[in-house]
């Protein structure tokens, strides 16, 4: 099958990618033909199609939003993919050509960079589409259903206007009235009627669509993949000199599907735990890293905290002026990471954190700790809860308490052989549930039929 995979990024900028380029990956493995279709930024991975890429909205060396010069051009070119784009529909009509066409779109993050406006070129040449939906983009003006850091639903049966009146987008009046704008439009020319299948990550996401109005025919639940891979220990000689190291069918339409998790497998028995707990993710304020930071040093265990990841909009200067005299040799920021160094330092934690103070919908870090054979502690809030069974792989505290993650905390660090068993319990659901070649099965499973009440249409 010819699939064309399209997603804003094509490289490495978050769990989104990372889920893209393992699926192309493992379906290539298979005999597919996938094709991207991105915007061209200067990280780009090396692609025969990256000359038919959208040209990026500002620098190409500039992905994130905060660091684009927001130029008259510039502003423009967003209006432009915010909204509806014709240049997005010539570039992606180009590729089609080039490539004699595709059998299926599967369409990932396209919100604000792209433009769903390529939508109407793939149903113009009567390819299908199914999209993955990864966060609340088609219900919330900031994507987030979050407000004065708490959650709010307010637009969700479609009263976009709210996001105007809270100016919910960047606190900014003018980019929140543009958001809310492509928003009606969006929804009055029906772009988003014309995907054939929506994938989501969980339960709860499901649940939220169906209560901003899409219809239960829509849905389909498929098992949670994980991808183990081998790799060796690495040595203290790679420390710096401060120590630190460089599911069921519900219906028709919509998925319910999670993604491939990198993990590292322990080779030797000199594999063990230290005394760190870690985030990581990225550091942006939904997350409640701030709240992650007041409870740690409101306990002040004697054990470190990292936090890794990159930070959006500054937050990583704002946490860190959070923290007090008494913790601050314990709180170590290291930035981005990924692959095999990544790996293990989730290995090696005692458990790790996600904090989350939003709808969070299923994130990946909480089965690359279980498949790592590390516990998690998760606030309850969205789709983690089912993620994480209470006191067997881990345990769930309030979202934005800094007393109740603080006594969790506690109640972790007080019994080592349970967070170890914990640790076995979480790996081994991850193993035996999420696999992805069973997931793969599904994905493609999903395809065929999509294709197939296609072409019977």
């Amino acid at each position: 099958m010819k699939i064309l995979f399209c997603n804003k990024y094509f490289f490495l900028n978050g769990g989104v990618e990372k889920y893209m380029y393992d699926v192309m990956n493992f379906l290539s493995g298979r005999g597919h033909t996938t094709i991207p279709f991105s915007v061209r930024y200067a990280g780009t991975w090396p692609s025969p199609y990256e000359k038919y890429f959208l040209p990026p909205p500002g620098d190409p060396r500039q992905a994130l939003w905060a660091n684009i010069r927001l130029s008259p051009s510039n502003i423009l070119r967003f209006l432009d993919r915010s909204t509806y784009s014709f240049e997005a529909r010539i570039k992606l009509s180009r590729l089609l050509k080039a490539v004699g066409g595709a059998d299926i779109a599967y369409i990932l993050n396209i919100y604000n960079y792209m433009s769903p406006s390529i939508i109407h070129t793939l149903r113009h040449r009567r390819i299908p589409v199914v999209m993955q939906i990864g966060d609340y983009n088609l219900l919330c003006p900031s994507y987030s259903f979050l407000r004065d850091s708490r959650p709010c639903t307010l637009c969700l049966k479609g009263r976009y206007y709210h996001g105007i009146q809270h100016r919910c987008v960047k606190n900014n009046l003018a980019a929140s009235a543009v958001r809310v704008a492509a928003m009606y439009l969006q929804r009055l020319i029906g772009i988003y009627d014309l995907v054939d299948a929506f994938v989501v990550p969980c339960e709860f996401m499901r649940t939220k669509l169906i209560e901003g109005g899409f219809s239960d025919k829509q849905l389909y639940l498929l098992p949670y993949p994980v991808e183990p891979r081998q790799r060796k220990r690495r040595s203290d000689g790679d420390r710096d000199g401060e120590g630190r190291r460089k599911g069921e069918k519900r219906s028709e339409r919509i998925h319910v599907l999670q993604y491939p998790i990198e993990s590292s497998t322990p080779q030797d028995p000199s594999w063990h735990k230290k005394d760190y707990i870690v985030y990581f993710g990225r550091l942006s304020y939904e997350k409640g890293v701030d709240t992650l930071i007041r409870a740690f040093q409101k306990l002040n265990p004697p054990i470190d905290l990292y936090l890794i990841g990159r930070s959006y909009d500054g937050e990583e200067e704002r946490l860190k002026g959070l923290i007090e005299p008494h913790v601050k040799d314990r709180i170590h920021f290291l930035g981005f990471q990924s692959g095999q160094t990544l790996m293990q330092w989730i290995a090696e934690a005692l458990f790790s954190v996600v904090p989350s103070r939003w709808y969070d919908n299923a994130p990946i870090s909480t089965y690359e700790s279980f498949m790592n054979g590390t516990p998690v502690l998760a606030s309850r809030i969205g789709g983690i809860p089912e993620q994480v069974e209470e006191g067997v792989t881990g345990f769930l505290f309030e979202p934005d308490s800094c007393d109740d993650l603080a006594e969790k905390i506690g109640l972790m660090l007080s019994d080592r052989e349970r967070l170890i068993r914990m640790g076995i319990l979480g790996k081994a659901f991850v193993k035996e549930k999420l696999n992805i070649k069973d997931q793969m099965d599904g994905l493609m499973s999903l395809f065929e039929t999509v294709v197939a009440n296609y072409k019977g249409r």
